[in-house]
């Protein structure tokens, strides 16, 4: 019983996982959806990515204005093919991969190497926005620019952004990602202060191998 309680990371309680995605969601809702009229968020139907989709909704809408057809949460699923044609049909101007929480590293390559491939098939050609877990999972992406095809779509896509972040510093940072040859390049745009509380959550919640 006691392991159904506790976070994958076991050094976290679901409770304090769920807190820090509050956190951090207040963050991605204020900045990382900054300028866009309509966001769609592709979570894991899990405890953890869905309190930071929640919490990224709650912000963005306070922040820029609350109203209808303005945010929207879809579940990632094992029919990538239906899930793109769902979230695309919904005409979003900004997309963003929020999982990662409660999934091992090498899963979350595979979900976002995989999502990019159906939202490409589909023909998304609007802002992708990619949460730090994700980043990290790719190895800054470079699993995906392995593949020719996805290359050349994330640098065909009208923007793409990303948020990291620095608990030693108490920083979290928003960059639009730029696509040369061999890698990517950051540009940051902002960066926010967070609180010793927020730091010390992060630096506790390591994401499984």
């Amino acid at each position: 019983m006691a392991s159904a309680l506790a976070a994958i990371s076991g050094r976290l309680s679901i409770g304090e996982e769920a807190y820090l995605r509050a956190l951090t969601g207040r963050l991605v809702g204020k900045e990382l959806f900054r300028g866009y009229n309509k966001v769609a968020i592709i979570t894991y139907p899990d405890r953890v990515c869905e309190s930071i989709a929640a919490a990224a909704a709650v912000a963005y809408l306070e922040t820029f204005g609350y109203g209808p057809g303005k945010v929207m949460i879809f579940d990632y699923q094992e029919d990538l093919k239906a899930l793109a044609e769902k979230v695309i049909s919904w005409n979003p101007e900004a997309i963003y991969i929020a999982f990662g929480g409660e999934q091992r590293m090498t899963d979350v390559n595979n979900m976002t190497v995989e999502l990019l491939k159906a939202l490409m098939d589909k023909g998304f050609k609007g802002s992708l926005l990619i949460h730090v877990r994700a980043w990290l999972a790719t190895k800054q992406l470079s699993t995906v620019l392995a593949d020719p095809s996805l290359s050349g779509y994330l640098g065909s896509l009208k923007e793409v952004k990303v948020f990291t972040a620095d608990a030693n510093a108490k920083k979290f940072f928003f960059h639009i990602v730029k696509f040369k040859e061999g890698g990517v390049e950051l540009v940051k745009y902002k960066e926010e202060d967070i609180t010793d509380e927020h730091a010390q959550l992060l630096k506790l919640s390591l994401p499984p191998g």
